[in-house]
């Protein structure tokens, strides 16, 4: 058995000389003669080395296997990965502007072009109401001092800038009236002169068509 071993390894060590014998030194000394078991353990060391050379020769080496640079460990859950935002913070919407009194009627405002006369009322209570000079009035309309004109005639208003001559108020106001039987506001402005419908019927918030009881007691502006 020990034969056949020694067999087997010179025919290897004969076969590895024969690959390597390009890298021998041709001045290497010869092999120094050793028993069979110190012989066999060089052979393998040999053999190893041998064999290490052929293939780092022939570029066969392994290279060890390169790690993957390590990576930093993301999130599994997708919701963590978004910062948590603040609530936007609003601003309180401006308290709303407090309601605007209405405005009170008063006197027919300006001097109209034309105007339109209620029952009662007549041309000489016209001329104090708007303030126009009473002879203009009558000679613009074409009328005379005792003309009765019916109720809806469209009179005329003079545009001049005179004014009535004489006395417009004919009873002080403000002032209380109570009402007596067929009155009108129209002729209760016109017993006071200067005073205007409009005003009368916002001063005691009458409701159209203006119909008064007698004893009602209205407060004249």
């Amino acid at each position: 058995m020990t034969t056949m071993r020694y067999i087997i390894f010179i025919g290897m060590v004969t076969s590895a000389l024969l690959l390597a014998g390009c890298t021998l030194s041709a001045s290497t000394p010869p092999p120094v003669t050793e028993t069979p078991d110190s012989a066999m353990s060089t052979l393998e060391a040999e053999l190893a080395i041998i064999a290490t050379q052929t293939a780092v020769a022939g570029g066969g080496a392994e290279t060890a296997p390169t790690q993957p640079p390590e990576t930093e460990p993301t999130s599994a859950n997708p919701t963590e990965a978004a910062p948590e935002t603040s609530p936007e913070t609003t601003e309180a919407p401006p308290p709303p502007p407090s309601p605007t009194p209405a405005p009170v009627s008063t006197a027919t405002p300006g001097i109209p072009q034309t105007y339109q006369l209620q029952k009662g009322e007549f041309p000489f209570c016209i001329a104090r109401r708007f303030n126009v000079n009473q002879t203009e009035l009558l000679n613009l309309n074409g009328l005379g001092s005792g003309s009765v004109l019916p109720v809806g005639y469209s009179l005329k208003i003079p545009q001049t800038g005179n004014t009535f001559f004489g006395q417009r108020s004919l009873i002080e106001h403000p002032a209380s009236y109570t009402v007596v039987a067929g009155d009108t506001i129209y002729t209760i402005a016109c017993k006071y002169g200067s005073a205007d419908p409009n005003a009368i019927i916002e001063a005691n918030n009458l409701k159209s068509p203006y119909t008064l009881s007698a004893g009602q007691v209205l407060q004249i502006p």
